[in-house]
C-alpha cells in the first residue's frame, strides 16, 4: 500500500452541493422529516459556509430529527444518494479518488456531513475510511443532537490528526483537498494542501501561501 494518504472534504469538494441539505430535502420528500422545523437548517448552513460559524455556537438540537430511528435515517440516506448525491458529484473528483484507490493509495473522507449520509458515497467510491459528524442515538432512536459535536474547523483537524497518528501516517505524506476556509486548520497541518473550488477566503489564503488550487466546477 502507498505511504501517501489523500484526505477529501465532501461538500462542494466531491459534491457540488451540501450532502446534508440533499438529505433533508429527501427526508421531507419521503415524509420522514417534517417540513417546517427542518427548513430552518439551511440558514444555519449558510452561516457555516461564510466562515462565520463558531464551533461552540452550533445549535444543540437539530430540528425534526428527534425520535427518528437509525434505520429510518439510513433509508433516507440510501435514497438520497441514489436520487440526488450520485448525480451531484464532480466527475473529476470521482475519477481522481478511484484512480488513487485503484493503485493502492489510502483515501479518507473527512467531512462536516454525517456518517450515515456519507457511507453510500464512500461505498460508491471504494473508500473505507470516513471521519464525519455523527447523530446521537439512544437505543436506536435519534436524540436530535450530534454525538461529540459537528466535525469542522479545529475539531476536524484534531480528529484527522488522531486518526493518522494511530495508523502511523506522516503528515508530510498527506494531501488534503477542500473548498472551505473552515478547513484552514487541517490544510495548514498536512504536507500537501489543495484548494478545490475554493471559496473567496480560501482562495486568498491559497494565493498568499502558494498552495495548489484546482477547479472541478
Amino acid at each position: 500500500m502507498s505511504s501517501e494518504t489523500h484526505i477529501f472534504d465532501v461538500d462542494h469538494t466531491i459534491s457540488r452541493h451540501s450532502t446534508g441539505i440533499h438529505f433533508l430535502y429527501e427526508g421531507i420528500r419521503m415524509g420522514v422529516l417534517p417540513l417546517f422545523p427542518v427548513m430552518t437548517i439551511p440558514a444555519i448552513y449558510l452561516k457555516y459556509r461564510s466562515g462565520r460559524m463558531a464551533h461552540g455556537r452550533v445549535r444543540e438540537t437539530i430540528p425534526g430529527l428527534q425520535g427518528k430511528s437509525c434505520e429510518e435515517l439510513r433509508r433516507v440516506a440510501r435514497e438520497c444518494f441514489a436520487r440526488r448525491i450520485k448525480h451531484d458529484l464532480f466527475p473529476s473528483a470521482v475519477a481522481l479518488i478511484r484512480s488513487i484507490v485503484d493503485r493502492g493509495g489510502h483515501v479518507v473522507l473527512a467531512t462536516l456531513s454525517v456518517d450515515i449520509i456519507v457511507e453510500p458515497l464512500a461505498a460508491f467510491l471504494g473508500v473505507d475510511d470516513i471521519i464525519a459528524s455523527s447523530f446521537e442515538f439512544d437505543d436506536g432512536i435519534c436524540t436530535g443532537r450530534f454525538a461529540g459535536g459537528p466535525m469542522f474547523n479545529v475539531a476536524k483537524r484534531d480528529q484527522v490528526l488522531q486518526f493518522l497518528a494511530e495508523r502511523g501516517r506522516r503528515l508530510e505524506d498527506c494531501s488534503f483537498y477542500s473548498d472551505s476556509i473552515n478547513d484552514l486548520p487541517l490544510l495548514e497541518a498536512v504536507g500537501h494542501p489543495v484548494a478545490v473550488n475554493p471559496d473567496r477566503k480560501l482562495s486568498a489564503e491559497s494565493a498568499a501561501r502558494k498552495w495548489s488550487v484546482v477547479s472541478w466546477r
